[in-house]
């Protein structure tokens, strides 16, 4: 994963590594624009609205909010019931390659000793439908904090349910993700240290 190694990060002092699961763990222009697709067509059922209005709704919600499941919480519906009906619509493997070299970094990773997660604004449904074609066991790590499990990014809870459920101080674990302002940030403000793994600036 670009300049991230293992003995890198050993000389850090990190215990633990944490993944966003989309745009880190892998990239698909395909499964982003079926994904899109899916969250319009949900958002156009749940308000009775047509597909421009429900894209533009998007648009307005992520501005506003940062997170869609923040968004939609925010007029009313509840985050089970929009991922419910979204997780029907989509069929990851169609789109997503299985990455044996992502599962072989991960295993070297864990024989050498660290603890790794998976963090996700997704609900957990998903997130293992989006692992399961990745071909990465969700056994692989310690802990995988969704948004069934608590609120999404850039809110602080899941990070702090994550370095509570390792057991660890928040300088010990490296957050890796592809989005500064509501991945990066929150975890450098927890006094995490960070790895951007996008080649595109802050924001």
């Amino acid at each position: 994963m670009g300049g991230l190694t293992p003995s890198r990060t050993s000389s850090l002092k990190i215990r633990a590594l944490i993944f966003d699961l989309d745009g880190t763990l892998y990239t698909s222009k395909d499964y982003t624009r079926h994904l899109l697709e899916g969250i319009i067509k949900t958002l156009a059922e749940l308000f009775s609205m047509g597909e421009d209005d429900a894209f533009k709704l998007l648009q307005d919600l992520r501005a506003r909010y940062g997170s869609i499941t923040l968004g939609v919480e925010s007029m009313g519906v509840k985050r089970s019931e929009f991922y419910g009906r979204l997780v029907e619509k989509l069929d990851p493997e169609r789109f997503i390659a299985a990455r044996p070299e992502l599962l072989k970094f991960l295993e070297e990773l864990r024989m050498m000793g660290f603890k790794l997660g998976c963090h996700t604004n997704a609900s957990r449904l998903l997130a293992e439908k989006v692992l399961g074609a990745l071909g990465i066991p969700p056994e692989i790590f310690d802990v995988i904090v969704t948004c069934d499990d608590a609120e999404p990014k850039p809110m602080p809870e899941g990070y702090l349910k994550i370095v509570e459920a390792l057991g660890l101080r928040p300088e010990e674990i490296l957050y890796v993700g592809d989005r500064w302002k509501v991945e990066l940030e929150p975890a450098k403000r927890l006094g995490m240290r960070t790895a951007l793994v996008a080649d595109k600036p802050r924001g």
